[in-house]
């Protein structure tokens, strides 16, 4: 194979970019990142964007998946300077009231602190919290080869094929919660009465205690 052959670019340094770059280069090709702005990450950048000081995620909704990524994580990045900050409360959800439903990063303390939902919300999680690594390696792979925890992954599937609204009706009786949990499923960028919402909702609640 020629060098030119063995020579990649890939465009935009954000999370995904670099993943692409890095496969690459462990695959032994030469690889070029190009990145249009000062500083490189993309969407998850830190920036000072209002204040002097206060620093703000850019554009980075979903730092929880790149935190639990089976790929991220086979990676030497402590090493390399990387610190990952976990907030005690990792989501916090603003109402119409004023007043915030708060997510723990524990999961016992969010059991108590959402009430008469606590219960639902562990039964709704739990099972994914606390087989995080082999849960994630299978739904944050892709479809083939076959997952390697099947009957994990089809619980999920059973729940995730539902609307997010449906299957918040169906777990929480508090509207505080079902409100919750709504925040975390628009992150799919769906209407909520969409077919499998349901499952970005329970994606991201298991990466708020993972």
């Amino acid at each position: 194979m020629s060098s030119a052959a063995r020579r990649a670019v890939v465009v935009g340094s954000g999370p995904n970019g670099l993943a692409a770059a890095i496969v690459l280069a462990r695959a032994g090709m030469q690889v070029e990142v190009f990145e249009a702005q000062e500083q490189a990450g993309g969407g998850a950048r830190t920036m000072e964007l209002t204040l002097p000081g206060f620093r703000h995620d850019f554009g980075s909704a979903v730092h929880p998946m790149a935190a639990g990524s089976p790929f991220f994580s086979s990676l030497p990045l402590r090493e390399h300077g990387l610190e990952w900050i976990h907030f005690p409360a990792p989501v916090a959800h603003p109402l119409d009231d004023g007043t915030a439903v708060i997510l723990e990063h524990n999961l016992d303390d969010a059991v108590r602190a959402l009430g008469e939902d606590g219960k639902a919300w562990k039964r709704l999680v739990g099972p994914y919290v606390d087989r995080w690594k082999d849960f994630a390696a299978d739904v944050l792979s892709p479809l083939f080869p076959l997952p390697r925890h099947p009957f994990l992954l089809a619980r999920f599937g059973l729940l995730g094929i539902l609307s997010a609204r449906r299957l918040a009706k169906r777990f929480f009786r508090s509207p505080r919660t079902q409100a919750m949990f709504a925040g975390l499923a628009a992150h799919s960028f769906l209407s909520l009465d969409e077919p499998l919402t349901g499952a970005f909702g329970v994606m991201f609640g298991v990466t708020a205690h993972a």
